[in-house]
């Protein structure tokens, strides 16, 4: 697998937010840190030791305007080669998304394995933005792949809206056939990662 794929899903790099997480009780701090995984031994990528990427470094980010203005789109790679190399608490993290869309989808975990999975985040910048989570497909080449199944990680995410600087997200599962070596193009009406 490339450095282009696992540095290159950033696809630009431009930035996003990683989703807010709770803080535990100032008591269960030591009980949190102590069942969190630790991260696997550190292979290294070119010249980036293992647990170096940031959340920026792994996801791409698109900017609405005409019929998507106020919408802004992250997509995030969960693939397991870019996971390996994140930041111990993004790895944790995404690691722990990536259970539970495998759960809520109802795929085997080695179906899931096989399939090209991304976090993906909607967020507002306007009041009550609309969006349509099925529009979001990638170009790559001569293909277009749509999501196979799209697994909500945000309860509010199936209301189709979000508020000034509300952000939901959702696992979309893509087919194994999805080349990542490949350029890609995420893509949402007039919107594009542009490859």
């Amino acid at each position: 697998m490339s450095a282009r794929l696992w540095i290159g899903l950033a696809l630009g790099a431009l930035g996003c937010a990683a989703p807010a997480r709770e803080t535990p009780p100032a008591g269960d701090v030591a009980t949190v840190a102590d069942t969190l995984p630790r991260p696997p031994s550190a292979p290294t990528f070119g010249t980036r030791a293992a647990g170096t990427l940031s959340w920026e470094e792994m996801s791409v980010r698109m900017v609405g305007r005409e019929t998507s203005a106020g919408l802004q789109i992250d997509v995030t790679t969960l693939e397991p080669g870019a996971l390996e190399v994140a930041a111990p608490d993004i790895r944790v993290y995404l690691e722990d998304l990536l259970r539970r869309a495998r759960v809520d989808s109802g795929l085997s975990e080695r179906e899931i394995g096989e399939m090209k999975t991304f976090l993906v985040g909607f967020t507002g910048f306007e009041k009550e933005v609309h969006y349509d989570p099925s529009l979001l497909h990638i170009r790559s080449e001569a293909s277009t792949y749509y999501p196979l199944r799209i697994v909500p990680v945000s309860e509010r995410f199936e209301r189709r809206v979000v508020d000034l600087y509300q952000t939901v997200y959702a696992v979309y599962i893509f087919e194994p056939s999805v080349d990542l070596n490949a350029t890609l193009d995420f893509r949402y009406e007039e919107l594009s990662s542009g490859g």
